[in-house]
């Protein structure tokens, strides 16, 4: 029976419901006295005004998004809205919305108790990153919270099932985590459980999953749980863990017991591990201090009591003392105390709590190393070798004792002392070749150079040098080693022999122009007097006969010459002992030499002059061995002149010691290889059968060796084709 409308005033004026009849817009158009709570000072301008006006901001797009849903084929939807009172604070209330030719009916019912611990939850699940869920067993429905949402960083609009929820477990938990809820459904026990799940957005966490079954005639009906993001928990736990296992692992691998001293009761608190360590009873829990003493090996006892009492008395909390102990086995091995000191008010350690660390193989190590390192060393210092180890930096490593002594003399640097580069404290002669060599060892290669070096002492040494890479396990280079070897014994040896050659092969060439001169000099000569001999016989012409008899006279004194050259070598040492000095005129001298060859010169049509010196020179000498000499040079330059100028001049000006006599010719001149050869005995430029000019090739050697024996010099300067200018020097009379 439908109400009439008495009762149907009755009851909208009477009922708790909040009514309210608006447009679609939000805008009110009548409501029941229920309402006016929601509004008390404005009651009477309500209408015409719109509901989003009193709700609170953020429930606004709310309100407006749901009045947007009603249609034609959605006439009802349900929401709940929160409205600010000035005295009570605010009213929650859950509102049904019915579209009826195109106004909204609102009926309305207070559930600010249910908003307030909904609230509270709300609130409680952000600062605890927590949600709740619940599973209808019957529909298969899965519902979540907004807190769930957020934990699996997931839109909150999305619909929810089970299979999704599961989809955030990685793989090999999938089926793990849904056997949980599945075996809560058949056996109807609550259950928990911690697993980690990939958000959304693909981020690692950690959830713990609580569930709670609803049973209805002994059937679960629904699943009611929470879920809590325990990542920073989880992690935090993990690292405690962490740290725990590395401090155990790190007091197992370095063979480590834990021990708590109190000094004022001299009794010790020894760790399982320290026990098992000295072979202690394991059922003993405290060890007298004097036990402990009678442990420590006899030649160690009285250094280690008083290092401890120091260590006890110093300012400072750390302690330290080091002594051999004897372990279970009745062997001493040696181990290092560290401990931490408290102190009571007066600052006296009352107690001390350590761990002794077993080092018996890092000492015999380190002895190993010692040892190897001294036989190491006395290999390098005894060996022939100057040996340099560097780093991959060039930084040097160790040395052989020679190497630290020449650095420490001319760089006044101790590479034992401080870390040096080797580039730094190296000869000069070396750098230039060092830094490719040094690089292309650090690429695994293995370098052998040579190097000439000046010593302090200005002696040439010879070196050979050695780049040899040194590999670590990875086979990688993490150090060079450079080796000097001393070669100069060697290289002296190797150039005597080479010059041996030289010489063996300059002897050789000297005996074939000797027996080539000689045998030219003599036999061309002995050859014209044995021809025009014949020729005489038989000859009848006066003419010709004066002729030939001339021609044999030039053969005669050809022979006599080159007879009297070689005596000239023989009776050098006999010159020398009868010696007949005087002061003479150079320019006298030069002159006399000059006008005995006017005559070749002028045969050959050349320039031939002479330039005396204004000043008279004199000079004390022996006036024939000196025009000897001089006469040879000067033959010398018109023979080698085809055509041009023979000049002598005598100069003084420039030198108050010496006097300087020139013969400059325009000839054929000398090679630059040959102006020391010119100088031995029975050599020319060109030589045997095939050369130039008649000669034996022993004139400047002899007028060398007369100059030298009057105490002068010969000096020569000259230019193939050009020319030749040779200068004697003898001293003036002072």
């Amino acid at each position: 029976m439908p109400f009439t409308l008495k009762q149907f005033g009755i009851l909208t004026e009477k009922t708790l419901l909040f009514l309210f009849i608006m447009k679609k817009d939000g805008q009110v158009i009548a409501f029941n006295n229920r309402c006016k709570v929601l509004f008390p000072n404005e009651c009477d301008r309500i209408k015409g005004r719109y509901i989003t006006d009193f709700v609170i901001d953020e429930d606004v797009p709310i309100f407006i998004k749901t009045i947007s849903k009603l249609s034609l084929e959605t006439p009802i939807v349900n929401e709940s809205f929160t409205f600010p009172l000035s005295k009570t604070g605010v009213l929650s209330l859950k509102f049904d919305f019915t579209l009826h030719n195109d106004l909204v009916y609102v009926t309305g019912i207070d559930t600010t108790e249910e908003y307030k611990e909904h609230r509270a939850l709300i609130t409680i699940s952000k600062l605890t990153k927590t949600g709740a869920w619940y599973f209808d067993v019957m529909n298969q429905e899965m519902y979540w919270t907004k807190g769930c949402y957020l934990i699996k960083e997931l839109d909150p609009d999305t619909p929810m099932t089970r299979d999704l929820g599961a989809s955030f477990y990685p793989k090999e938990s999938r089926d793990r985590v849904e056997n949980y809820l599945s075996t809560l459904i058949q056996n109807k026990e609550p259950y928990e459980y911690t697993e980690k799940i990939i958000t959304h957005k693909g981020n690692e966490k950690w959830i713990k999953v609580v569930a709670q079954p609803v049973i209805y005639r002994n059937e679960v009906v629904y699943v009611n749980g929470t879920i809590a993001d325990i990542t920073d928990r989880h992690n935090y736990v993990e690292k405690l863990k962490y740290n725990e296992e590395t401090k155990h692992l790190a007091l197992k691998g370095i063979q480590s017991g834990l021990f708590d001293h109190f000094i004022d009761k001299k009794e010790v608190f020894y760790s399982e591990a320290f026990k098992k360590m000295l072979g202690l009873p394991l059922d003993t829990h405290i060890v007298p201090e004097q036990e402990f003493r009678e442990m420590i090996h006899p030649d160690d006892i009285d250094k280690a009591l008083k290092k401890h009492k120091n260590n006890l008395e110093k300012d400072g909390n750390h302690y330290h003392n080091q002594y051999r102990l004897r372990g279970k086995k009745g062997k001493y091995r040696f181990y290092e105390v560290h401990g931490f000191k408290r102190k009571n008010e007066k600052g006296e350690t009352v107690r001390m709590v350590g761990n002794l660390i077993d080092v018996h193989q890092k000492k015999l190590s380190k002895k190993t190393i010692e040892e190897s390192k001294k036989r190491l060393i006395a290999m390098v210092n005894n060996g022939m070798d100057y040996i340099i180890l560097l780093n991959t930096k060039g930084e040097i490593l160790m040395a052989d004792e020679d190497s630290l002594k020449i650095i420490k003399r001319d760089f006044d640097v101790d590479p034992t002392g401080s870390t040096s580069l080797f580039i730094d404290v190296m000869p000069v002669n070396f750098k230039p070749s060092f830094a490719d060599n040094f690089n292309e060892a650090l690429k695994g290669n293995t370098i052998k150079k040579e190097i000439e070096r000046v010593t302090h002492n200005g002696t040439n040494q010879w070196l050979e040098t050695k780049y040899i890479p040194i590999l670590d396990d990875a086979s990688k280079v993490d150090s060079v080693l450079i080796t000097f070897h001393d070669i100069t014994e060697e290289k002296l040896a190797e150039l005597a022999i080479k010059q041996a050659h030289i010489k063996e092969h300059e002897l050789s060439e000297l005996k074939s122009n000797i027996l080539s001169n000689l045998s030219h000099e003599i036999r061309t000569p002995l050859n014209g007097i044995i021809a025009i001999s014949t020729l005489l016989q038989t000859e009848e012409n006066p003419e010709e006969r004066i002729k030939l008899t001339e021609y044999l006279k030039e053969s005669q004194d050809r022979l006599f010459d080159t007879l009297n050259t070689l005596g000239g070598f023989s009776e050098i040492e006999s010159i020398q002992k009868n010696l007949n000095y005087s002061e003479l005129d150079i320019n006298y001298v030069v002159e006399t030499s000059f006008r005995e060859y006017r005559h070749l010169a002028n045969a050959k049509k050349l320039e031939y002059t002479l330039d005396l010196d204004e000043s008279c020179p004199q000079a004390s000498i022996d006036e024939n061995l000196f025009n000897t000499a001089l006469n040879n040079i000067i033959h010398n330059a018109i023979k080698y002149t085809i055509d041009g100028s023979v000049q002598v001049k005598i100069k003084t000006k420039r030198s108050k010691k010496n006097i300087y006599i020139y013969i400059i010719d325009t000839g054929i001149g000398i090679d630059k290889d040959n102006y020391q050869k010119i100088f031995d005995p029975f050599v020319q430029e060109s030589i045997g059968f095939s050369r130039k000019y008649e000669g034996t090739g022993m004139g400047l050697s002899l007028s060398k060796r007369y100059i030298e024996i009057l105490g002068g010099s010969i000096k020569v300067k000259s230019k193939l084709g050009k020319g030749t200018e040779f200068i004697i020097i003898i001293p003036k009379c002072v």
